[in-house]
């Protein structure tokens, strides 16, 4: 059986030939395809990516994740926010990320949820969606997401904080500038200089 070449479809904008794509036996041909689709941003192919997100084969619902994500296109909020729930560390991280870019306000508590998520990356994630969002119920959950072990983490929701841009968080913030590693401090001083001087 011959595969479908994803670039050459890519190439073409052929946005229905890479919807069928998302449906080959071969899980590599799916994730490309997802992966194609996401770059396209084309929205025919919302739903297919959205039905991709239930794959057998953690990469395609990842990169299904990530397409919905680059499309932004509101009907996958609630499938992504369900795939925070996915077995898979990089589908919940993929799924974080892309609710940060559509910047639907349904997934602020989903994604409060989600920093608690098992996974350094998956929280660090979270965190960024929050700061993009931008929404103060986040801002009580990043304090606390402050003293997280991962100093990754750390250094994502100072950031976050910076962007949201609460008062609440100067106190906290200015704790974080004792932090034990330097990129945290670094951004709890950005995040700080954006709170106090805007």
């Amino acid at each position: 059986m011959v595969r479908p070449n994803i670039k050459e479809l890519k190439a073409r904008g052929d946005v229905e030939g890479l919807i069928g794509a998302l449906k080959d036996s071969d899980a590599d041909v799916r994730w490309k395809a997802a992966y194609a689709l996401g770059k396209i941003r084309d929205e025919r192919a919302v739903e297919p990516l959205i039905e991709a997100l239930k794959d057998s084969d953690e990469y395609v619902r990842w990169r299904a994740a990530e397409a919905l994500g680059e499309i932004g296109d509101e009907r996958a909020v609630e499938p992504l926010i369900e795939a925070l729930k996915d077995s898979d560390e990089y589908v919940r991280g993929g799924a974080a990320s892309a609710l940060g870019k559509i910047g639907d306000e349904r997934a602020v508590e989903p994604l409060i949820e989600a920093l608690k998520d098992s996974n350094k990356d998956v929280r660090k994630g979270t965190a960024h969606a929050l700061g993009k969002i931008g929404d103060e119920r986040a801002v009580e959950p990043l304090i606390e997401a402050l003293k997280d072990s991962n100093k990754d983490v750390r250094k994502g929701t100072a950031h976050a904080l910076g962007k949201i841009g609460d008062e609440r968080a100067v106190e906290p913030l200015i704790e974080a500038l004792k932090d034990s590693n330097k990129d945290v401090r670094e951004n709890a001083a950005e995040a700080l200089k954006k709170i106090v001087l805007t």
